[in-house]
């Protein structure tokens, strides 16, 4: 009796199961959401702030030698529409002090330092990071002496919306 009890419970479980799948399969799948050309709000004035959510890219990291691990860290950035200018806080960073040159790209924005300093074991000649408005995508990148464009940093950012009160 108990096999038997087991037995259908297993079935059941089975068929009801089926039935799930077919129903997902079969029903309408919903679109994926339309994302406009700014997910994060906001026009191309006055002053955008920023929150974001960074790490370390592995083949930056490769390609740099950088053998300590550093964890995610959330950051701030800002992008001045007025000043054509932004920056954003890290260890390896565009800092407020110094910002870069604003280049909007579509809906991308890309902001750009000339540098000049050592660091990694290489000669370090620029540093940029871009947003992308429609993901929120942050991808921060070292130009070097010899060359390269070592992407760094990579996380994703989202406008601080300041309350009414």
């Amino acid at each position: 009796m108990l096999k038997n009890n087991a037995i259908g419970i297993a079935i059941g479980l089975l068929v009801m199961g089926g039935i799930w799948g077919l129903v997902h399969l079969m029903g309408e799948s919903r679109p994926e959401p339309n994302l406009s050309a700014e997910s994060i709000p906001g026009d191309s004035k006055g002053v955008m702030d920023l929150i974001c959510e960074l790490e370390l890219d592995l083949d930056g990291q490769l390609a740099l030698g950088i053998k300590e691990s550093e964890p995610a860290r959330i950051t701030m950035a800002q992008i001045d529409f007025e000043k054509k200018s932004g920056w954003y806080q890290g260890k390896i960073a565009i800092s407020e002090s110094r910002s870069g040159t604003l280049q909007p790209m579509g809906t991308r924005l890309k902001i750009y330092r000339p540098a000049m300093f050592q660091r990694f074991g290489v000669m370090i000649t620029g540093e940029e990071f871009v947003l992308d408005r429609k993901t929120g995508s942050f991808v921060q990148s070292l130009s070097l002496n010899d060359g390269r464009n070592v992407k760094l940093i990579k996380g994703t950012c989202a406008k601080v919306i300041k309350p009414p009160f």
